[in-house]
């Protein structure tokens, strides 16, 4: 038998608002990616110089966005359903996979600050060459 879980009302309608909001979120995330790959194809056909390059970046950020976009609907799915049922199992399911989405979100904020603060210092040190 599962184990059952009890939530306030109030928890509740919280949880199940930002399912849907989750699952708004994880479905536009993949239609960009849709958008974005009709988008080198419409390249390749134009003989883009710069399609190799594309590719890479595409095939990159396509990654990440899936990874992002199947853990929100994974969230949504689980959390709805421990709700629903009272299902502590789902909901700590649901819980793990908005982990995820928040720890691939962390580091790829590091990472970009990472960039951004070795342009400055590379800017920095420029400027400071040129004098």
């Amino acid at each position: 038998m599962e184990p059952k879980t009890t939530l306030s009302e109030a928890s509740s309608a919280a949880i199940k608002a930002s399912t849907q909001w989750a699952k708004y979120a994880g479905v536009l995330t993949i239609v960009n990616l849709g958008l974005s790959f009709l988008q080198l194809i419409l390249g390749f056909f134009k003989s883009n110089p710069g399609l190799f390059g594309s590719m890479i970046s595409f095939l990159l950020s396509a990654v990440i966005s899936l990874v992002m976009a199947i853990n929100l609907l994974n969230y949504a799915k689980h959390a709805r359903y421990g709700i629903q049922n009272g299902n502590s199992t789902s909901l700590y399911q649901a819980l793990y996979h908005l982990k995820v989405y928040f720890t691939v979100m962390g580091v790829l904020f590091l990472i970009a600050l990472g960039l951004m603060l070795l342009g400055i210092l590379i800017g920095l040190i420029t400027m400071i060459t040129q004098l």
